[in-house]
C-alpha cells in the first residue's frame, strides 16, 4: 500500500485494508494535489492532473448542454467505477474503486473524507454568500 497523503489528512479511519479501493484523491480546481492514497505505487501526480481534467471537461460538456454543472460524476470504465464529488467549487474528491462497490458506498466514503478536509475560513464563504461549505450528501 502507497500513502502519499499531508501530515494532517490521514485515510487510515476512512479507507478499510480490504476494501476495493483503488486510488482516492483530494483536489484543487486547478490539479493541485491536496491528498492522496493508492493501493499499488502509481504516479499520483498524474491522477491528479486528470482528474481535474475529467472534471473540467464534464463541466464544460453539460454547460454547452445549458446544464449546470453536477455536484458528482459516476463513470464505469473496465471493472472499475470512478466516482468524482464536488466538496466545494474549489476542491474535488476522485474515488477509483472495483465495480463491486456501489455508489451509495463511494458518496459515504466522500462524505467522511469531505467531513475531514480542513475548509478555509468562514470568512471566505460569507464573502461568497456562503454560510457554509457544501458538503456531498
Amino acid at each position: 500500500m502507497s500513502a502519499s497523503t499531508p501530515a494532517a489528512f490521514d485515510f487510515s479511519s476512512i479507507i478499510e485494508p480490504q476494501s476495493p479501493l483503488e486510488a482516492v484523491l483530494v483536489l484543487s480546481r486547478t490539479g493541485k494535489q491536496l491528498a492522496s492514497w493508492t493501493r499499488n505505487s502509481v504516479s499520483t501526480e498524474v491522477l491528479t492532473v486528470m482528474a481535474a481534467t475529467l472534471v473540467g471537461s464534464v463541466d464544460t460538456l453539460v454547460g454547452a448542454l445549458g446544464v449546470a454543472s453536477p455536484p458528482e460524476v459516476s463513470l464505469t470504465v473496465d471493472g472499475r467505477r470512478i466516482f468524482v464529488v464536488k466538496v466545494n467549487p474549489q476542491i474535488a474528491i476522485l474515488i477509483v474503486a472495483s465495480i463491486t462497490m456501489t455508489e451509495s458506498s463511494l458518496r459515504t466514503i466522500a462524505r467522511r473524507i469531505a467531513e475531514k478536509i480542513p475548509l478555509p475560513s468562514s470568512s471566505n464563504h460569507e464573502k461568497n454568500g456562503d454560510s457554509k461549505p457544501r458538503r456531498p450528501t
